[in-house]
């Protein structure tokens, strides 16, 4: 599972790590505006013990970022995602093993 944080945030970073599961990786893309940061959160022991890592990807410049997302303000781009219940997660998975998961799934905890 990979857990990209490209809102180039420093509080999103930080949050990051703790939100990998056992060999996650977490992919820096946005650099974040202000004083540079050390990702929080991202002790070496906690790394181990999931089993983590911390790549980093140089794409794009600012401009080719503002006209993406203007592409999705626009609906050019869409999103795939749908929400399921808790009790749907044992289906969800099931359909992840066997390949026939399109787009996003969110849990909903409630």
């Amino acid at each position: 599972m990979c857990e990209d944080s490209c809102t180039g945030s420093n509080k999103a970073y930080a949050q990051s790590v703790d939100m990998l599961r056992f060999g996650g990786t977490v992919v820096c893309v946005g650099i974040p505006e202000g004083n540079a940061e050390p990702i929080g959160g991202a002790s070496p022991r906690k790394l181990i013990f999931k089993g983590a890592t911390i790549a980093s990807v140089a794409v794009g410049t600012r401009k080719d970022a503002i006209e993406v997302l203007d592409f999705a303000a626009r609906g050019v781009v869409k999103t795939v995602t749908r929400l399921e219940k808790m009790e749907k997660l044992t289906d969800v998975f099931r359909e992840m093993k066997e390949n026939k998961l399109s787009g996003r799934v969110v849990i909903d905890l409630q």
